[in-house]
Order: C-alpha cells, then structure tokens, then sequence
C-alpha cells in the first residue's frame, strides 16, 4: 500500500509520488516479508495508510463540496453540485454515497491485519541507523495509535448506518461476503471500550515525543471521540426511551477533558484563528485534518466575479437569520421581518462570529489585495444573478476560506488548510446538551459545571462577547440549538446534529434565502427540499447487500 501524500495534519508532510523507475529494487517491489522489516517505507507508511483514510466529507478531499449545502446552513451554488442530491431525492440505495462504508472497512480490514501481525516487525537489522530508537518507541505507539482510528472509523459507520458489522480480527472474501449487522449498541461499547484500553498508552502530545509528528492520535483525540459517541448514543435517533443515564455517561466523558484541558494545553481560541496557514498550531484543535498548500478550495468558493471564483457553499437566509444581535441577544430574524432595507446597514452589532463566517452584500472580499473588491449580491450586481454559478441565497462562504490566497491567472498563491475533527469549544457544547439532558436543568451544578456555564464559556471569549445564556426547558432548548449551529458551523456538524435530535421536518424540509433588489431592499423566499425520514441514516450500498445476503437494508431503502 503506496501512500504518495500524508497529510494529516502532520504539518502537511509530503512523502514524494515515485517516479518511474526502471531499475530493480526492494524498495519498489516490496513484499509482506519486505513490509515488516523496514521502517520508513514499510511499517510506518502502513501505518500512515490508515491516517489517510480520515476524510473531512463524503466528497473529494479540498472541494467546495461540504455536507453544509444538504442542511439549512448553505445552498450550494451550482445545480449539478454532488450534494444537491441529498435534497432532490437524487441519491438511493444504487447512488448511495458509499465512501464512509468503503473507506472506513478499508482501514479497519488493514489495522486489523496489522495488529494481528505486529510480532512479525523485526527492524533490528537498522539497529545503527541514528534513528534506530526514534523508529522502535514510535512502533510501540502504533498498535495503540491504530486502535483508536478503528474506533474513529467504527463511530462514522455508526452514526452513517446506524447497526453495521463489527469486524475486529481479518477474514477471507468469503467470510467477508457472509457477515451481519450488529446493533448500534454493540459498536458504541466497542468504540468506548477501545478507548478505555488505549487512551492510556497515547501521549497527551506529540512535541515531546522522538519524530516530533504533530497530528497523530493522542489521548486528548481519544477522549473526545468516546466523548462524541456516547453524545450521539444519548440523543433521540438512538435513545429512543431518552433513558438520562445515556445523557450522564456523554456529560462525565465531556467534563473529564474540561477538567484537564487546562493541564493539557487546550485552550478556547480566537474563533477566526481556527482557519488559515497555522491553524494546525491552534491549541484549541484536538485532532484535525490537515492538507498543503493549495488555492482549490478558494477557487471553488470565492464569489463569481473574482477571477477563477466558482461561487461554491453558500450561507442561507435561515443560516443568517440565527445569528444574535450583541446588544440585546435577540436574532436577526427576530428584529428584522419582512422587507429588509440593507442600507441601514441592519447587520451591524451581530455576533462576532457572523462576520467571521459569512461575506455579505457590501463588504470587501477576499482580502488580498490583488483582488479585494466591494461585493455586489443584489440583482444585476457584479457577484450576483444573472451571472452563471452566482450565489443563490445572496450571501458567500468566509469560513475556512483563506482570502489571502491569490486566484489570478498569473501570480497564484496557496496556503496550507486544516479541517476541524475535534476541538475543544465542541466538547464545551457536548457537556451543555449532555448535563441539560441528564439533569433536566440548565442550571443544575451536580456535575460540577452548569450546562449555562458551559455555554457562557464559549460566549465570554474575548473575540465574541455575546450575552450569556440564563434560560432554561425548552427556551434553553431552541437558544442551545442555534449556538451550536453558529459556533460550529461549518464544520460539518449540522448534518449529522439534526439527524440525530430527529429534527429535520423542522430545519430540512425548507430553507429562506435572500433577494435583494438593485435599491438593496432584501426579501426572504423559501425553498422546499425533499425529506423523507429514511434519510435519517444511509442506505447499505446495494452493491453490498449483492455480495452478502445476510445483509440487510436500513429501513425505507
């Protein structure tokens, strides 16, 4: 297995595609045997295998393509854009966007491989290499290092399917083609007792460890997944009869990296330096998914009408209309209804946050100054319809979009991405939805932190300054829900957060956009999607369920 790029966010290390070569070696015509007795080339790019199976969304690495634009969080701009299929109806069991089942057996038929041979790693032949002892105390992390990333990719097929398989040990093609789904249960005690076993043995980080790699699975890593686990176990589409202990477990999960983040080194950041050239420096970053230096995702994301700009996600109306005014803690849905006249400048004192993540009519984008100009989204204007591939909700992505990439014909620039996994303002949220749920109160303190306080955590950093959360029952409920979705957004948690509340007939189903007239007068129109409630979990592929018969279909598939 030739890996040509790691790249999770082990500061963008590249190993070199090979060149062809037509001179014999063992180096390119490696075996099992070859495999498991060199280290660079061998066992660790076996490892890093593994790594690069983590992926950022169900679609190719660095495109416009985010699961944003199948939730009310964007549109994307161009009808023919893959995820529209989520929200047309296009995709079923025969189009079943397959790469989390594929991927994640992939890497968990290879760990499982590798664990079982591990007693065949003999590298003592290197023994007066000058890295000789750097190689043999990272080797004795792999194991560890490998159980955790099968318990990550069991947690995508988890929370994707619903019950899957639970393969821990290699099998033949035809035991492969014979297995059955196990309950969701089993795989969430499988993925939280993995992590029980190996959080242990990881180090906290890596700077200190021989190789210096930053970016591979640490316990920090470990902890929030089990954490996230068994916040998705507790939440209705799984705990059908809302049994608090659930919501306990996720709340203590949580508070254990609360407790300790200060001691680790985590620590809530700027929230606009969770993006760009460095974010992989952000101690706010638990595990992140790391790519070099490109301009692609720019290219796909910039507004039309800024060179090579394709236009891409697009923040929604519904999106816009959630943000909190700072003064008053009021959204702008709520102070501005009906006809918005957009000379009067009515986002001025939003949340922080707003402008951080979205480009609205009238601001200067993107920011570098070969092609900062004013943007136009009302009709006629420079970056709006009728232009081709404009945007459709009146609003462009900021978010994750590094303005200071150049895009032009000539004299391009690229910077170096990172895409969020986990980070610590997530495990603040998890804590407040868990403890809000186990306790019945916003406010009760018994597991050491109020579900407000944790919320106020996030709100109180000196970048945001919201007003702090005081409610509770169910206004606390709705006011949670829209805190989470612009603290995160983005980031690929929409998607699977109203999938797993079972609140998509209330967000799904329709979505507000924005017109704006050439006299910046700006009206909400609605857009209808298709929803249907099998959508709640992915269908099996049905190229699967071909090969084994002891397969079977998610329901309404």
């Amino acid at each position: 297995m030739k890996l040509d790029k790691i790249s999770l966010f082990i500061l963008a290390c590249v190993i070199p595609a090979a060149c062809v070569d037509l001179d014999y070696t063992e180096e390119n015509t490696r075996d099992e045997e070859w495999t498991y007795e060199y280290y660079e080339n061998g066992i660790k790019n076996m490892v890093f295998d593994v790594y690069a199976q983590v992926y950022n969304t169900e679609f190719d690495d660095n495109s416009a393509y985010f699961l944003a634009g199948a939730t009310d969080e964007a549109q994307y701009a161009l009808e023919t854009g893959a995820v529209n299929n989520y929200v047309n109806g296009g995709w079923s069991a025969a189009n079943p966007y397959s790469r989390t089942w594929t991927k994640s057996y992939t890497a968990i038929a290879d760990i499982c491989m590798y664990l079982e041979k591990i007693e065949q790693t003999d590298i003592s032949d290197w023994k007066y290499n000058s890295s000789y002892e750097i190689w043999i105390q990272q080797m004795e992390l792999f194991p560890y290092e490998l159980r955790f990333l099968r318990a990550y990719f069991y947690f995508e097929l988890f929370k994707t399917y619903g019950d899957v398989p639970l393969v821990t040990t290699t099998l033949t093609n035809a035991q492969a083609n014979n297995i059955s789904r196990n309950k969701s249960e089993e795989i969430v005690d499988f993925i939280v007792n993995e992590i029980d076993a190996v959080a242990p043995h990881l180090p906290l980080t890596y700077a200190v460890i021989p190789g210096g790699e930053i970016g591979r699975a640490t316990r920090i890593a470990a902890l929030a997944l089990k954490a996230r686990t068994l916040l998705y176990a507790a939440s209705p589409l799984y705990n059908k009869n809302n049994d608090t202990a659930k919501w306990a477990k996720a709340a203590e999960a949580c508070k254990v990296i609360l407790d300790n983040a200060n001691a680790w080194g985590l620590k809530l950041s700027d929230y606009g330096a969770l993006w760009g050239h460095d974010a992989f420096f952000n101690p706010e970053i638990i595990f992140g998914l790391g790519r070099g230096e490109s301009n692609s995702f720019e290219m796909a994301n910039y507004p039309v009408g800024v060179e090579n700009g394709s236009s891409g996600n697009c923040p929604t109306q519904s999106f816009v209309d959630q943000y909190e005014y700072q003064s008053s803690g009021k959204t702008f849905g709520e102070e501005n209804q009906g006809t918005i006249d957009l000379s009067k400048n009515p986002y001025d004192g939003l949340d922080p946050r707003f402008a951080l993540t979205v480009v609205k009519n009238g601001d200067q984008w993107p920011s570098n100054g070969s092609q900062k100009k004013v943007i136009e989204t009302f009709t006629g204007g420079f970056n709006a319809a009728p232009k081709y591939g404009a945007t459709p909700t009146g609003y462009y992505l900021r978010k994750y979009v590094d303005g200071s990439c150049v895009t032009t014909a000539d004299n391009q620039t690229s910077r170096r991405h990172t895409w969020i996994i986990f980070r610590l303002a997530e495990i603040y949220l998890d804590y407040a939805e868990a403890v809000f749920n186990a306790t019945g109160s916003a406010n009760d303190d018994s597991f050491g932190m109020t579900a407000n306080e944790a919320v106020n955590a996030l709100r109180n950093r000196p970048s945001v300054q919201m007003p702090e959360f005081t409610e509770d029952g169910t206004a606390w409920v709705e006011r949670y829900e829209r805190e989470r979705l612009v603290e995160l957004a983005f980031e690929n948690h929409r998607f699977w957060d109203v999938r797993r509340w079972k609140k998509a007939d209330e967000y799904f189903k329709t979505i507000q956009v924005a017109s704006i007239s050439s006299d910046l007068k700006l009206t909400r129109k609605t857009v209808t999607r298709k929803w249907d409630d099998k959508y709640y979990f992915y269908p099996i592929p049905q190229t699967e369920i071909k090969k084994n018969p002891n397969l079977t279909q998610n329901e309404g598939w």
